[in-house]
């Protein structure tokens, strides 16, 4: 049997080196300690991405589906991090692919739909003593439309109580890493999240000389992205993307409080862990 791969990177390695200072070092800022640290230690979780099949046997499909995609990502950042380099909108769309990925492959967002399944399975047991109506109007907040959820509702009412209740129980049983229900299951979201981010302009950033980007183990918002957020990119370059009525791509210089603004984001979002190419700037926060 082929060894699994263990050492899986949320945010990938090739992203995180461009915060390496001009000498080839990343810091990080872990529990209030600053300190020199390596990519590969970094923003990741063993077994992350190790799914299984109804045998039980692991397998590292997606997390080789994901180095696939990361070769691709990793070429279009390229060509953003060159300080004032002329990027196209195809440029812009290949980038919302990368960052519709990093939203909903973060290990938290991962975790929350598979608390989300577990809260429908519940919702489902309620469909006997709702309406149609009523039932649909609970299923919206899981993003299921109308005509799906009477048809939802429809199989639930004809069902026996005990049958449903036997199946809830069963879908409350299952660990993160079942085959029935994996949390990997949040990848799906990989199209609808591009789609919603495509819609969106974005402005891509240049750092001024003496200022540099840093970057957070939670490097997109999780939830309203539609309604615009930023983005370091590398040490030098940032995006922020924001509601526009015809999405199109510019790039300007930023100015030192834009980028304290952006690297402020990245502070605030992180749940442990800030990396970047200065140790007296992470110290500072």
């Amino acid at each position: 049997m082929t060894e699994l791969k263990q050492n899986h990177h949320f945010i990938p390695r090739f992203w995180l080196r461009g915060f390496r200072s001009g000498t080839g070092q990343l810091f990080g800022r872990r529990d209030g300690i600053a300190r020199p640290v390596a990519v590969g230690n970094v923003m990741q979780s063993d077994w992350l991405y190790t799914v299984y099949d109804n045998d039980w046997i692991a397998s590292d499909e997606i997390e080789n589906q994901l180095s696939v995609l990361e070769k691709k990502h990793a070429a279009v950042l390229r060509r953003f991090v060159v300080p004032a380099a002329q990027v196209s909108d195809a440029d812009r769309k290949e980038l919302c692919a990368a960052l519709a990925l990093q939203a909903c492959r973060h290990p938290d967002v991962m975790r929350r739909g598979f608390r989300l399944s577990k809260e429908l399975g519940v919702t489902f047991m309620t469909a006997p003593w709702l309406s149609k109506e009523d039932f649909a109007q609970k299923l919206v907040t899981y993003g299921v439309g109308a005509s799906e959820a009477e048809n939802i509702h429809g199989q639930l009412v004809s069902a026996p109580i005990e049958q449903l209740a036997g199946a809830v129980l069963a879908l409350l049983d299952l660990p993160p890493w079942d085959p029935e229900l994996p949390e990997q299951e949040a990848l799906k979201a990989h199209p609808i999240i591009q789609t919603q981010l495509e819609a969106l302009s974005m402005l891509v950033l240049d750092a001024p000389l003496g200022s540099t980007f840093v970057i957070g183990d939670t490097p997109i918002p999780q939830d309203r992205l539609g309604a615009g957020f930023s983005v370091p990119l590398s040490k030098s370059v940032a995006v922020r993307l924001f509601p526009a009525s015809t999405p199109k791509i510019t790039r300007c210089a930023a100015s030192a409080s834009e980028v304290d603004a952006i690297n402020r984001e990245q502070w605030d979002r992180a749940l442990h862990t800030i990396v970047g190419s200065s140790l007296a700037q992470l110290q500072a926060f």
